[in-house]
């Protein structure tokens, strides 16, 4: 299975997005999500993920992580847990502004629902 987008969120000022997606590499590996920071609207096909997080989850029965905007500069990835996290650096140029992703683990979502996060 491809990867597939499962969420995204824009920036307070709507000119950026971050964007989340999945990969199931299958049964005896854990879902992998690739976090990606982009112009609005854009996809994220040639794009380099800004984070990649491997078995991440977002409750004791969910994989996966929320994003929000922290404010127009600043987009924040949360999770409960995930076996290991990449990233490639803290800050990024998009469409002319410099943007901060920051990770933050330990943040549950007892409302997310079990599974992985995409939906057929």
């Amino acid at each position: 299975m491809d990867a597939q987008e499962v969420a995204r969120a824009t920036s307070p000022d709507g000119r950026i997005d971050v964007v989340l997606t999945e990969h199931n590499p299958g049964a005896t590996a854990s879902f992998v999500y690739r976090v990606y920071l982009l112009p609005r609207d854009s996809e994220p096909t040639d794009a380099e993920p800004a984070a990649e997080l491997y078995g991440a989850t977002r409750s004791s029965t969910a994989y996966g992580a929320d994003l929000r905007w922290q404010d127009a500069d600043t987009a924040v990835v949360e999770y409960l847990r995930a076996k290991s996290v990449k990233v490639g650096r803290e800050s990024f140029e998009i469409d002319g502004r410099l943007v901060t992703l920051l990770l933050r683990e330990g943040t549950e979502n007892p409302d997310a629902p079990a599974g992985g996060m995409a939906r057929d």
